[in-house]
């Protein structure tokens, strides 16, 4: 029996997605938090993600714990509307920058524990903008990610907010993206590799692991529409890592909700054609927003992220192509994990944190495409950085991640190169937009409470 030979760039989820202890707020320039080992990954001064040691993700862990707050006993209440005054968080984080020596306190950062946004209220009378959703109290899990302490949903995070806000805000804004994707020259160098030790009847794969990713080199990470040292473009990486981690059966790294594609699919046209590939990658999936018709209360509905596939040819030195030919069982597959999305942001955080970001940047849109801080007269330089006294969270920005391969059993030996990414088209949801009734009711059923309100609820 020959060996399948699974090529695939691994890193670990856990520092991708760690926090610093406290949001920090700087003068007139970057001043980024900058930490080498995220909890679990290191990412070195060239940009390189490598696997962290073990002990540096227990210490992470404790200092979070060590200097994170619970949420009050009424914050920790599971709500099915909690509210998100802009105009009031705008006011919390300009005392902080002037009265609280540059930290911003937990339920600031966590967002009250806001755990999705989905209706955006906007109120002239009080020049505000409320986003609300489900919410509770939040804890830390034991893999660093700040989730519900009933849902285990993560919460929404201030910094990741303030990049959605501001990436859609640019004068120009981009399509946001994340990819990781081979060099064309790895891939010739590991067709290379791998045909000269087919050929040499190497089947032990402790022989061929080191070879083939030498061979293949570093693979190439890509940002878009967000700065790269941002956490939110750390959320992208880390939920396309994952992704692809569960497809190829990566070892270690498998998943109690979702089956992996390679056992289940023995007989798919990228198992059986040596020069076909699929392609794997997360995109929105919302349905068109809901409005009241006067543009004064919006609905984001729908699941909001889907998997989505097409199979590649590999071309030798051009590098991968979209091939002409489809793979059935990598579609049913992208299906599947469409399906269990919800299960899976509750196993794997990661999920929900991409969700999350994604309805920040649909929020984000809404309130830019309907002139919303017009029709509120309302500003928000610290949120914006029309001032620059808030910078997100930032470390070293990923670039490179090196190369894993994986074996599985096959009569033939074949390549699999697992390829892909993120995409949030952020403006789809906006088109065609549906008047509901129901939109109507949740924001008087809000405004009646708006005079009570501080920054949330």
């Amino acid at each position: 029996m020959t060996s399948r030979h699974i090529t695939f760039c691994r890193a670990c989820i856990f520092a991708l997605l760690a926090l610093s202890t406290s949001q920090i707020i700087g003068g007139g320039n970057n001043n980024a938090f900058r930490n080498n080992s995220v909890g679990g990954i290191s990412i070195d001064a060239n940009g390189v993600v490598a696997n962290a040691d073990s002990e540096s993700r227990v210490l992470l862990l404790r200092e979070m714990r060590a200097n994170f707050n619970p949420a009050s006993p009424k914050m920790a209440e599971s709500t099915e509307l909690r509210m998100i005054s802009l105009r009031g968080l705008e006011a919390a984080i300009a005392d902080a920058v002037q009265n609280n020596q540059g930290a911003l306190p937990d339920e600031v950062k966590y967002l009250a524990g806001l755990q999705r946004i989905q209706f955006i209220l906007v109120y002239p009378e009080i020049n505000d903008i409320i986003l609300a959703g489900p919410g509770e109290g939040w804890k830390i899990d034991d893999n660093l990610h700040v989730v519900g302490v009933t849902t285990g949903l993560p919460v929404l995070q201030l910094d990741n907010l303030l990049t959605a806000l501001r990436a859609v805000n640019a004068p120009q804004p981009q399509r946001i993206s994340c990819s990781i994707d081979p060099t064309r020259q790895g891939v010739a160098n590991y067709a290379a590799k791998l045909q000269q030790l087919t050929r040499a009847g190497v089947r032990n794969p402790q022989i061929l692991a080191p070879q083939l990713k030498q061979a293949m080199g570093n693979q190439v990470v890509s940002i878009n529409g967000v700065p790269g040292s941002s956490h939110f473009a750390r959320v992208m990486l880390a939920a396309d890592i994952r992704m692809k981690q569960i497809a190829m059966e990566i070892t270690g790294h498998g998943s109690k909700v979702m089956p992996g594609f390679i056992s289940g699919a023995r007989n798919s046209v990228s198992l059986t054609n040596p020069n076909i590939n699929p392609r794997w990658w997360l995109a929105c999936n919302y349905k068109s927003v809901a409005t009241d018709g006067q543009g004064l209360a919006w609905e984001i509905r729908g699941q909001g992220v889907k998997a989505m596939t097409e199979t590649e040819v590999l071309q030798g030195n051009n590098g991968p192509a979209k091939a002409q030919q489809q793979d059935p069982a990598a579609q049913r597959w992208a299906e599947l994990m469409t399906d269990r999305y919800d299960d899976l942001s509750k196993a794997d955080p990661v999920f929900g944190e991409l969700r999350n970001i994604m309805d920040m940047c649909v929020a984000a849109a809404i309130i830019r495409s309907n002139s919303l801080l017009d029709r509120a007269d309302l500003e928000l330089p610290h949120l914006l950085a029309t001032t620059k006294t808030i910078s997100h969270r930032s470390w070293f920005t990923p670039k490179h991640v090196s190369t894993e391969t994986s074996f599985i059993k096959s009569s033939r030996g074949l390549v699999v190169t697992a390829s892909g990414g993120v995409d949030i088209d952020y403006l789809a949801p906006l088109k065609d937009p549906k008047v509901t009734a129901e939109v109507k009711q949740v924001w008087n059923k809000v405004h009646a409470k708006t005079a009570s309100m501080s920054w949330w609820n």
